[in-house]
């Protein structure tokens, strides 16, 4: 057992893993003092008085705070016309909280869950360097990670929100299903890091479809037939091992709903309560644009301009024939026109794999890259501006 274990720390602890942690932690710091630095700008530009723990714990990360300190309501406890309730927030990241609370006890539940961001947001970083240098083994791909922690709508990995866990799942998903496959089991660690991103966003349960893609893209060589779909089939059903890999990937969100069956007797109470979070026709696509010319300084106008920008993206990463990525991105895409496009830019990076294809696009080109971070870093000094001034409204209504 112990040399089982001294040789697992060697696999990790390579010369090269250890020059990535110390880098992406370079960078993070860098990324969390560039947030900061906004902050008191804007503090002392605009008299915001924001304390530096709320600067942390704007929008969503009230919910996730209590939710780890006091657990779900019970239906029971939710008045007529309070509206929104908790159980549209999934347990996962709450419960971690609670966790490393226990763990960390001299911390209280906002400090557990500032610090666990952190922790979580710093491990997606190594991932996601790991990741792109599967595609371009001669490039450092600390591009990416810049790109990540200081461009658009960053703003939300330095704040205590499920994207933050989310993304370090997604990145754990996707290196490992782009990982050289020795033998079956290889897709273990990608379906079980779905199964908890699935307990953690709504979106976690999409991440079935790019494993399965994968799989037929392993099989055949990265082709895609549709005249050996039928042969597909059969091959997975003579492997019950990868049925089963398949099957767990969902898993996480049938854990939300028999709690929240128990906690509320909706096993759909997720959704159900999502109408309270729905907004009017502000939301549609068609008044955003309008509105851009009107009021730039509310955020929900720029929705059209990077949903814009991340399909050509994911035009460009379906041309370099990254189809797992771009069919979980698209799906992602669309799942925000269910309820409104309000949460459509969130949802976008959070999805991750956009920055996989702008690394891919900017990594062979100097002079464009470091234009690319300038854009980025300064729309993102705006996005800050705007969410520490107005708070969570600016980009809601």
């Amino acid at each position: 057992m112990k040399e089982k274990a001294v040789g697992l720390w060697n696999r990790i602890a390579t010369k090269e893993n250890k020059q990535i942690a110390k880098n992406v932690l370079l960078i993070l710091l860098v990324s969390r003092l560039f947030y900061i630095f906004i902050g008191c700008v804007t503090n002392s530009a605009f008299g915001n008085n924001i304390t530096f723990a709320k600067m942390f714990l704007g929008g969503d990360a009230d919910w996730y705070i209590k939710i780890a300190e006091k657990g779900y309501s019970l239906s029971g406890s939710i008045k007529p016309g309070d509206g929104q309730a908790n159980w549209a927030f999934f347990p996962l990241f709450p419960v971690s909280i609670r966790l490393f609370k226990y763990i960390f006890f001299f911390l209280n539940y906002a400090q557990a869950g500032i610090f666990l961001s952190l922790i979580y947001v710093y491990i997606m970083g190594i991932f996601l360097v790991k990741t792109v240098r599967l595609y371009k083994p001669d490039r450092l791909g600390y591009f990416a990670v810049v790109l990540v922690y200081m461009g658009p709508y960053s703003f939300y990995l330095h704040c205590v929100y499920s994207e933050t866990l989310f993304m370090m799942l997604i990145a754990v998903f996707f290196y490992y299903l782009k990982k050289e496959k020795g033998n079956i089991n290889n897709y273990w660690i990608s379906a079980a890091a779905a199964m908890l991103a699935s307990c953690t966003r709504i979106v976690g349960v999409i991440l079935v479809f790019p494993l399965v893609l994968q799989m037929y893209l392993d099989l055949y060589e990265g082709r895609i037939t549709f005249g050996k779909l039928g042969s597909f089939i059969v091959h997975m059903f003579k492997n019950p091992v990868k049925i089963l890999q398949v099957f767990l990937c969902p898993a996480g969100i049938f854990v939300n709903m028999m709690h929240l069956y128990y906690v509320t007797g909706d096993a759909w109470a997720f959704r159900n309560v999502q109408a309270a979070w729905r907004e009017d026709g502000a939301g549609w696509v068609g008044n955003m644009i309008w509105g851009f010319f009107n009021n730039i300084y509310a955020e929900r106008y720029w929705i059209p301009l990077v949903m814009i920008l991340a399909i050509i993206v994911y035009v460009y990463m379906l041309k370099c024939r990254y189809y797992s990525e771009v069919l979980f991105a698209v799906i992602t895409l669309i799942i925000p026109f269910t309820g409104g496009v309000m949460s459509m830019c969130r949802f976008i990076a959070g999805s991750y794999v956009v920055y996989i294809g702008l690394y891919d696009y900017f990594a062979d080109k100097k002079d464009l890259k470091w234009l690319a971070v300038f854009l980025a870093v300064v729309m993102e000094a705006f996005l800050i501006w705007l969410w520490f001034t107005a708070g969570v409204n600016a980009f809601t209504a």
